[in-house]
């Protein structure tokens, strides 16, 4: 097998869904991917597995390997949050003859990415004020609930742009759920009975679905029935008073974080919706209701309004940014 010193092998490993690439960067910015593939991570038993399927198909062996989990990484190793996987870095480099190996947590790989895509990678949902010296906020539901903070550590004078970026990862998803109106109090009461915390992801989050949609069903008093989420979103547009109520609750919780989370971040430069479950709830809290719960910050309400908000729609995302996270080390 030919080694070939211009790629990184990059990795998205979620906790459905495990995706690889071999990346090349371009002399004149951005990335190459090639190589692509996804693999559904139930079909296999482990990490290594995976990625054992992925490397019999190539010709080629990248020197390098940097993998974007969904976990946080400790030690050199990732336990991912939603799937019973575990990666160690040292181990993949031993296994595989990488010279490198880094891990980060998906939503670093996700925030980094912000700024090595063009502007076809975004839809623009709210235009604003960007300050060029401020934070950018890449946050979104997807199996769990990703937070990441991308910040300006070099600002050139000539052109007011960011020339460098220090990309910090958080486990903000996991930041206490907070209910306002009377049946999102129910709602907590309820999912209370089996946990002494419930968080933002649970009532957002891909993984937490069925839970909230069970305890909605037993606020409406009638039997749970599962439904996937296209057909929950569908039948919300319908009017259906369960569905409604779980489409309306999960897009208040997600926009009153992303308030928090922009005030406590400082983030002005921008909100970047980033995510699976973004992508299709997106309609949902751009509504006025869902949105007023970002905008209404009491005295800081001026704060939050003009910050522009954009939405992340490249399935490579996390791949460029686990291989520019690397290549800023290298």
């Amino acid at each position: 097998m030919m080694i070939s010193d211009n790629l990184i092998l990059a990795g998205d490993i979620g906790g459905t869904n495990a995706r690889f690439g071999c990346l090349e960067h371009k002399p004149q910015g951005g990335w190459i991917v090639h190589n692509f593939a996804k693999l559904k991570g139930s079909d296999f038993a482990s990490f290594d597995a995976a990625i054992d399927a992925y490397l019999s198909g190539l010709d080629v062996r990248p020197p390098k390997a940097a993998f974007a989990a969904a976990g946080p990484v400790g030690a050199g190793c990732i336990n991912l949050t939603n799937i019973d996987w575990e990666i160690s870095a040292a181990h993949v480099a031993r296994l595989h003859g990488f010279e490198t190996c880094a891990l980060y947590n998906d939503f670093a790989g996700m925030t980094r990415s912000v700024v090595e895509l063009d502007e076809t990678h975004f839809v623009q949902l709210r235009t604003g004020q960007s300050y060029h010296d401020a934070p950018i906020l890449v946050a979104g539901a997807g199996t769990g609930f990703g937070v990441g903070y991308l910040i300006p550590t070099q600002i050139s004078t000539q052109d007011g742009t960011a020339a460098t970026w220090h990309t910090m990862s958080t486990e903000g998803g996991h930041i206490a759920y907070v209910p306002k109106t009377a049946l999102e109090f129910e709602l907590l009461q309820i999912l209370l009975r089996s946990r002494e915390f419930v968080s933002l992801e649970l009532v957002s989050s891909g993984s937490g679905l069925p839970i909230i949609h069970k305890a909605i069903c037993e606020i409406h008093g009638v039997d749970y029935e599962y439904m996937p989420p296209n057909v929950i979103a569908a039948r919300s547009d319908e009017d259906d008073p369960i569905c409604r109520d779980i489409c309306q609750i999960r897009a208040a919780a997600v926009m009153s974080a992303i308030g928090d989370l922009v005030l406590s971040g400082g983030a002005r430069g921008g909100v970047v919706f980033a995510g699976g479950v973004s992508e299709r709830m997106i309609d949902f809290y751009m509504q006025p209701d869902a949105m007023s719960r970002y905008l209404e910050r009491d005295v800081q309400s001026d704060y939050v309004k003009d910050v522009p908000m954009r939405l992340l729609k490249s399935p490579m995302a996390p791949l460029i940014g686990a291989a520019a996270l690397l290549a800023d080390k290298t």
